[in-house]
């Protein structure tokens, strides 16, 4: 069956009002440049970045300074095919961009590498 239009107004106006990226809204957050929400996203990443310590070998000298990621992509470095939503040091590398989404899920909590059932305890008995 077919939404009708105000439904699908109703829809789209409750998910504008969603909370996005320190503390502006998804609808907020759309209706700015696209920079800034490149930007944005570069700060979220940079905690990430920080966490795992891409500063220590940052190219960036206040990266290193201050001990934390805090760089932001040039227009020399947007126009030379960097991933927009990553900071300098992940360095147009796969890997990193990887290392640096593994960090963001451990930093939300999402990622936990302990077992979540060890199994029964006369499985381990018989094991040893």
């Amino acid at each position: 069956m077919a939404m009708s239009k105000e439904e699908w107004m109703r829809r789209v106006a409750e998910a504008n009002a969603q909370p996005a990226y320190f503390g502006l809204t998804w609808g907020e957050f759309d209706s700015l440049p696209e920079r800034e929400q490149h930007r944005i996203r570069q700060r979220v990443t940079q905690f990430a970045a920080t966490h795992i310590g891409f500063w220590k070998d940052c190219d960036l000298s206040k990266c290193r300074r201050a001990k934390r990621c805090c760089g932001f992509l040039t227009e020399a470095q947007y126009a030379m095919g960097y991933n927009k939503a990553y900071p300098p040091c992940a360095r147009k590398q796969e890997a990193r961009r990887a290392k640096i989404y593994a960090g963001l899920e451990a930093l939300e909590g999402r990622r936990d590498d302990t077992p979540k059932y060890a199994g029964r305890p006369s499985d381990r008995e018989e094991a040893e």
